[in-house]
């Protein structure tokens, strides 16, 4: 058990999204800077910007919003991309939410998040648990 949960009673919601990284690259690729504003948080462009490999982390910045809208049950329905930020900090993957994105973690009770990812040659799986 993960060690930031005491019991299985507390989890809310699960979500795990996979993506080939390939696909991000193209989408990067495609779009202007505006564009991508859309889809990314500035903090999560400078994070992905200053990476040593840009697509794998913006592959991780889409994976997880995908995930969180797993594990709020909504999907991405009603929600901005922007709402959901993924941060990366030595290697550990965090999560903030915020408008209506955060209004749904609240309608179901969600008080914190716990997030995984992990990557293999050109895919990356994000895995994430709402408690």
């Amino acid at each position: 058990m993960l060690p930031e949960l005491e019991s299985t009673a507390e989890v809310k919601g699960i979500g795990i999204d996979l993506i080939p990284i390939s696909r991000i690259a193209k989408l990067i690729d495609c779009y202007d800077h505006q564009t991508l504003n859309l889809l990314f948080t500035p903090s999560e462009i400078d994070l992905c910007q200053s990476a040593s490999d840009p697509d794998q982390f913006y592959a991780v910045c889409f994976a997880t919003k995908e995930a969180v809208g797993k594990a709020l049950g909504t999907g991405l329905a009603g929600i901005g991309w922007n709402e959901i930020e993924a941060k990366i900090i030595q290697g550990r993957l965090t999560i903030e939410v915020s408008g209506e994105a955060s209004v749904q973690a609240k309608k179901r009770g969600v008080q914190a998040w716990i997030a995984t990812w992990c990557h293999w040659g050109q895919q990356v799986l994000v895995h994430v648990i709402a408690h």
